[in-house]
């Protein structure tokens, strides 16, 4: 199961490409971010992002990511559906 907290930090930080810069965007520390990646990573088994600068996606982690962005899209047009 995905937890909200963790898939946000993981997609702040893969479209960000910095556990720096998605922290400024969540409000939260840049630990905060890496454990909630961390433990996402864990959950499924495979990392999903290369600590390098900027950040990577991994193949997975590329998966995933386009999995939320469909997923988020999605529900800003049920959003808008309900306008």
């Amino acid at each position: 199961m995905l937890h909200s907290k963790q898939s946000a930090a993981f997609l702040a930080v893969a479209e960000l490409g910095s556990f720096d810069l998605a922290a400024e965007q969540l409000c939260i520390s840049a630990s905060a971010v890496t454990l909630r990646v961390q433990s996402l990573e864990k959950n499924l088994g495979h990392i999903l992002i290369i600590r390098e600068r900027p950040c990577r996606v991994t193949q997975t982690g590329q998966e995933l990511l386009q999995y939320l962005q469909h997923t988020r899209l999605m529900q800003q047009d049920f959003i808008q559906q309900l306008s």
